[in-house]
């Protein structure tokens, strides 16, 4: 999977989150409000996107609406083995984050118990 920039990546996550087909502008009128970015901006991300082959668009009635070809859960997946692939094992990129304090208290907390409880279910809703 192509690497998407941040900028991009604030359109992946309006897309995940409604789970439907959305234009250009829909995108844009969310963005402009949230980070001041203009429509022309969004467009070129988008088209970014679009090129790198992780949205594409869905015509309807002659406009396109842009859905994702990848999952959230397939984009976190690829961002956590790239992740490990640079520092070499889990181990070392937990120990890394718990010594620049990137963990909290209750983070430990919660990985803890998520350990000592034999690791079952997806834990994600509680991050």
């Amino acid at each position: 999977m192509d690497k998407i920039s941040s900028a991009e990546h604030e359109i992946m996550k309006i897309l995940w989150r409604e789970q439907r087909p959305l234009k250009v502008a829909e995108i844009s009128a969310e963005l402009e409000q949230k980070k001041a970015w203009n429509k022309s901006t969004t467009g070129t991300l988008v088209t970014r996107l679009r090129d790198k082959g992780i949205i594409e668009p869905a015509e309807r009635y002659g406009v396109a609406r842009y859905i994702p070809l990848v999952t959230e859960d397939e984009y976190i997946l690829a961002q956590e083995q790239s992740l490990l692939s640079k520092f070499g094992s889990a181990k070392k990129l937990a120990i890394a984050m718990v010594r620049n304090g990137h963990l909290s208290d209750a983070d430990i907390d919660d990985l803890r118990n998520y350990f000592n409880a034999g690791m079952g279910g997806d834990n994600r809703d509680n991050e």
